[in-house]
């Protein structure tokens, strides 16, 4: 797609955010987009958010597996950090029962109890980053980080994208560290 195409396809609202949806074929559905233009900047389709869009549309389908590991990762980690309540039965330990009794017992299970809810496009970093935001079976909300044409990590949903312009990986860092 090109600037031309998806300027027609946007609506800019009164908080000057972009609006549109796309099909993206890595979910196989249609989904809201939400562009963010750098601080300060009109409210314009760029060429870069043009660039990052195009991004997450070219998505290959074997990097839904690589979703499915990432959602898999976020419930066992959100279930070793935070008590929902969950006795565990038995010789089960509390991350056994909390994966039980939200039935995600693999990454294909993590997937299909998560939503897929909208994707952000931003123009203020040095690299195209766009958040693919997931409603996940652990019930939080989180953001699969895509840069320059790659999903390179996940973390909360609002994190700063600036650190992943520094380091990639600095999220699954701060998770390592927060487990050890």
């Amino acid at each position: 797609m090109d600037v031309a195409e998806i300027a027609d396809l946007t609506e800019w609202d009164a908080n000057d955010l972009g609006n549109l949806n796309l099909a993206v074929p890595l979910f196989a559905e249609s989904l809201p987009f939400v562009l963010f233009p750098a601080p300060g900047a009109r409210p314009v389709v760029t060429e870069k958010m043009v660039a990052t869009i195009n991004d997450v549309l070219a998505l290959p389908p074997s990097e839904l597996q690589r979703v499915k590991e990432m959602l898999w990762d976020e419930a066992n980690f959100a279930f070793q950090v935070a008590d929902y309540g969950v006795e565990p039965e038995g010789d089960e330990t509390p991350l056994e029962a909390h994966l039980r009794e939200f039935a995600i017992t693999t990454p294909d299970d993590a997937y299909e109890k998560s939503t897929v809810r909208e994707v952000h496009i931003f123009d203020e970093f040095a690299g195209r980053f766009a958040e693919i935001k997931v409603y996940t079976g652990a019930e939080n909300s989180i953001s699969v980080i895509v840069k320059n044409g790659r999903i390179i990590d996940w973390d909360n949903d609002g994190t700063h994208l600036g650190w992943f312009d520094e380091d990639e990986q600095s999220a699954a860092k701060k998770r390592r560290d927060v487990l050890a």
